[in-house]
């Protein structure tokens, strides 16, 4: 009978082999196989629908096999779509008679598996629409959590109590759900992604605090199956306001955290947020309070940034073209943009319409059409591709059986999958493969087609005559303007070559992002036109800097969201056409990166730069996760001189604290790198260990300009390397067997830090690491230990030129003890040196060799140079610091105010020394902005000086020639007397 049967079915089925087996192994798993039997030959249709889903994933095969029960509810339910109460009543009730967590793990395994053989047996055999499949799951979900959660609550009472508010009440916790969950669109296996609240606790109790992290803990690894690549149920937790480290915080908190510091990805992911498990009302009340938030009737200014960044995301996506659709999601035009468009057009209309706050994608789609925001035509070809491709999502996972969008790499598998879709060949038997490749790239091109439209047109202005229009403006809107008013406009900004202008500023008011409205764009730059090339006719050079600021906008994208800001913030357009009009160093920087608009912003909100240990505490989390750490530091250190460039070019910090800033970027990455090789190589030999068992450290002594913490935007970093102490390696646990001497281990790890940094890959060099320093002097020789070294100044090897150099010593790397050890020991140096007066003559004769090597014109080694004012302070250092240890700063500005404060040089001399350092290290930090070649002698081309000049402020450039002379001859001056009176 069965075999008859069968028959009947055989062309019905895509793989009669496995199938049949999967029968054969279901009859065998079966209680009664022969009642089994009896059940086929009395329901044909019973058969049929075991056969299809077998047919369709030998995932859900294997479950029907393992828990052949499941087969009851299948047929019980016919497809047909259960109650999300039921659901979740059914498991809180079967787990409320458990104790054991491993029993209701299985519990819950159980129940997803029958939940999911249900549903996919009503999507795949029933034909239930994707819509419904994806509530289905999301209520399995929704059932699975609130029963965890509860069984987890109950269980840590037993253990740990329960924690009670203030006012005597129970701590309550609520499960947002987010993403596919929030939206009740899940596909099978798809993580739940979610945000733990609690109402409130003490927060310094730490049972308290105990507690709640127990909770999430406990119901994460109840919930996460061991078979979560067979369509089990896995948890991301990524969403964290509160940052990385918190899991689950107090829904005030997290509601404050987000109103004042939340940025647009994060109400987008708020946007499809819905309380899934917990205390319904907490959750309810938490996104009722953001909701404000979410959907915003007008935009703060920094919230152009989060735009800008958004839509570049989108342009990217929509405009991309390369992927042949292999991932149904990720690709352009498929289901994530649909989402993510969706999403943004709700964030764009919400604020107003408040119809339109829809978790759900398909119903957010009729509801942006209900209120004009999408046209029919629009929202009928975006629902039909997004409903197809989450059909074929659902169709993907099971057959692979596990979450996944990726279609498969072979023709046969592809086949396959058309058959089960539907798109066979005439004769039924075989997926016609070309015919659904072409299905599907149609899918995407009309995606890609309606999305690349769906950006909000500016407000119309037609009620403005054209009278009130300034010229500029209507150059900008006139699409074929007069040559002669072009030529009259564009010269009266001091634009010397108006067709070339006329070009760029077309470039401008053109949108560069096709799916945005070039209307609203231009609309935004025609009545910012006036205003701008105002302040740009005030620059060294208008057409250059209007070009500049043409490859820069072309670059950041987004170019409405950018003159709306400029628009309305007069600060943030001046600090614009400045960077555009003389500094290249910033402006290659974001053209070659524009992701670092946000600094941009941000240099101008900050009250001051950020502190060394921000910026340490920053590089570290950025390197954290990083596979790339060359990448990461690059974009680390180009965001810092962005921050630290504008701030400086706005006249709002100090010389020494830009110096400071630039100092501390380079310090804090220094670190990243050592630390990084480091690794790397303990990873092959094993950890340096000391001879009383502690591990061996490296010290990084900077030294020069790096010392001081006063190098310049391309100043060089003079480094030399010590460790704290000889001995061996200790191989780690399970690594390899090999050990080396600590000399080897840091020499090696030395000479990786240097290349990494040296490297000149992609975007250049990191810094340039000065490897010709070695401690000892010795050929190959980079790091030896604090003992070697201290040695040679002991015994009265180190040439005095050395102890110089140690005056503008700092240790910039090694444990906070270790630091202050090797810094005590370098002072101490220093302290020992007996002062001979032969020493005064001998720095000035090596003073002396260093500027015969200088043009006249040098400013740093010249003539009254820098130098000059670095050798008084480190002979004075020298000279006084054993009877007078306070005296000791690696600074040379710190050093002279110290040395003065002690007496030990007359005020008015230190004072002048000061003025003229600051003022010709200001001309070379200006130079080198400037990107000049020649970074310490001012230019000869006279356009160049103009440039320099409008940067400091200055309307002649002739003054900025008098004041670097000045200063030169201040200096030497000062130099000569100095040193002669010792001479004397």
């Amino acid at each position: 009978m069965l075999r008859v049967r069968l028959q009947r079915h055989i062309g019905d089925i895509v793989d009669i082999d496995a199938t049949i087996s999967n029968l054969d192994r279901f009859i065998g798993a079966s209680r009664s196989p022969t009642s089994l039997l009896s059940l086929f030959e009395r329901d044909e249709a019973a058969l049929s629908a075991l056969l299809q889903v077998f047919a369709t994933s030998q995932t859900l095969a294997n479950r029907l096999i393992a828990d052949p029960e499941s087969f009851d509810l299948m047929r019980a339910s016919d497809g047909q779509p259960a109650e999300r109460k039921f659901l979740v009543d059914e498991l809180v009730a079967e787990l409320k008679s458990i104790e054991s967590s491993n029993r209701a793990a299985l519990a819950i395994r159980k129940f997803t598996s029958r939940e999911i053989v249900r549903i996919a047996y009503g999507e795949f055999v029933r034909d239930l629409s994707p819509d419904h499949v994806g509530q289905q799951l999301a209520y399995v979900a929704d059932a699975v959590l609130e029963a965890s959660l509860q069984f987890v609550i109950r269980r840590l009472i037993d253990k740990l109590g329960l924690p009670r508010r203030i006012d005597g009440q129970p701590v309550q916790i609520a499960i947002i759900g987010l993403g596919h969950l929030g939206g009740t669109e899940m596909g099978y296996g798809n993580p739940l992604e979610l945000l733990f609240l609690y109402d409130a606790i003490e927060e310094k109790n730490e049972s308290h605090q105990e507690f709640v992290q127990q909770v999430v803990a406990d119901v994460t690894a109840l919930i996460g199956s061991e078979d979560a690549a067979a369509l089990g149920i896995s948890i991301d937790t990524s969403f964290r306001p509160l940052g990385e480290e918190t899991v689950i915080g107090s829904s005030d908190v997290t509601a404050r955290q987000l109103e004042s510091e939340g940025r647009t990805w994060q109400r987008i992911a708020l946007a499809k947020a819905r309380v899934v498990a917990g205390h319904h009302a907490l959750g309810k009340e938490f996104l009722n309070r953001l909701e404000p938030w979410i959907y915003r009737r007008f935009m703060s200014r920094r919230d152009f940034a989060d735009i800008r960044s958004l839509r570049r995301k989108l342009q990217r996506r929509f405009e991309s073209q390369d992927s042949d659709g292999d991932d149904i999601t990720t690709a352009s035009g498929g289901r994530h943009d649909i989402e993510l468009m969706i999403q943004f057009l709700q964030l764009l209309h919400g604020g107003e319409i408040k119809s339109v706050r829809i978790e759900n994608t398909a119903e957010a789609i009729s509801a942006l059409e209900r209120e004009g925001c999408l046209t029919h035509q629009e929202a009928s070809l975006l629902a039909k591709g997004y409903a197809r491709l989450c059909r074929l999502q659902h169709q993907l996972s099971v057959m692979n059986g596990r979450y996944t969008s990726c279609l498969p790499n072979n023709d046969s598998m592809r086949r396959r999958l058309a058959w089960h879709l539907g798109v066979r060949d005439s004769e039924g038997r075989f997926g016609d493969l070309e015919r659904f490749q072409s299905q599907l790239q149609e899918t995407f091109e009309l995606n890609r087609k309606v999305l690349n439209h769906l950006m909000v047109e500016a407000p119309s202005d037609d009620s403005d005559s054209a009278d009130d229009f300034a010229l500029e403006t209507e150059l900008v809107l006139d699409p074929s303007p007069d040559a002669e008013l072009v030529r009259e406009t564009l010269i009266r900004h001091n634009l010397r070559d108006p067709e070339r202008a006329m070009t760029d500023i077309r470039s401008l008011a053109t949108e560069s992002v096709r799916f945005l409205s070039r209307r609203r764009c231009h609309h935004f730059f025609a009545s910012l036109a006036p205003d701008l090339l105002g302040e740009i006719s005030e620059t060294p050079d208008p057409d250059r800097t209007l070009r500049t600021l043409a490859e820069v906008a072309d670059s950041i994208g987004g170019k409405s969201s950018l003159w709306e800001l400029l628009g309305t913030n007069r600060a943030t357009m001046q600090l614009m056409v400045r960077l555009c009009a003389a500094t290249p160093y910033l402006s290659d920087i974001l053209i070659e990166m524009p992701g670092m608009i946000d600094e941009l912003i941000d240099s101008l909100l900050m009250d001051r730069l950020p502190s060394a240990e921000r910026l340490d505490a920053r590089s570290i989390d950025l390197c954290r996760r990083a596979t790339d750490i060359d990448v990461v530091l690059h974009g680390f250190k180009n965001s810092a001189h962005l921050m630290i460039g504008v701030r400086d070019i706005l006249g709002k910090e100090s010389v020494q604290a830009t110096h400071q800033s630039l100092s501390d970027t380079a310090e804090a990455c220094l670190r990243r790198v050592a630390e990084y090789e480091q690794e790397q190589l303990a990873a092959r030999f094993g950890d340096p260990i000391g001879s009383d068992g502690q591990a061996a450290e490296l010290i990084a002594v900077a030294l020069g300009k790096f010392g001081g913490r006063e190098p310049n935007y391309h100043s060089d970093l003079d480094v030399v390397f010590l460790y704290t102490e000889d001995g061996q390696t200790q191989r780690r646990v399970g690594g390899p067997r090999k050990t080396i001497t600590n000399a080897q281990f840091f020499n090696q790890l030395t000479s990786a830090v240097v290349a990494r940094i040296n490297h000149a890959g992609e975007y250049g060099r990191l810094y340039e690491l000065d490897g010709r320093l070695r401690p000892t002097g010795e050929e190959g020789v980079l790091a030896v230990s604090i003992e070697q070294f201290t040695g040679r100044f002991n015994r009265g090897m180190a040439p005095l030129w050395q102890r110089l150099a140690l005056c503008k010593s700092r240790v910039v790397s090694g444990s906070r003890h270790v630091r202050r050890r090797v810094s005590e020991t370098l002072l101490a140096i220093l302290g020992q040196t007996t002062w001979r007066p032969s020493m005064n003559n001998e720095i000035r004769d090596l003073r002396l060799r260093m500027q015969e090597t200088a043009s006249e014109e040098n400013f740093k080694r010249g003539v009254g140079g820098t130098v000059d004012v670095e050798f008084i302070a480190q002979k004075l250092m020298l000279q006084h610091v054993g009877s007078n240890p306070g005296i000791f700063a690696s600074g040379t500005i710190a050093s002279l105010q110290r040395l003065a404060d002690a007496d030990l040089l007359a005020g008015d001399h230190a004072r002048r020394l000061m003025d003229n350092y600051r003022t010709l290290r200001r001309v070379e930090a200006n130079l080198r902005l400037m990107d000049f070649s020649a970074r310490h002698e001012l230019p000869d081309d006279p356009s160049k000086m103009r440039d320099l000049a409008y940067l400091m402020g200055e309307t002649d450039p002739k003054m900025i020639e008098a004041l670097v002379q000045q200063a030169r001859s201040s200096n030497r001056e000062l130099f000569d007397l100095l040193f002669d009176i010792e001479a004397s």
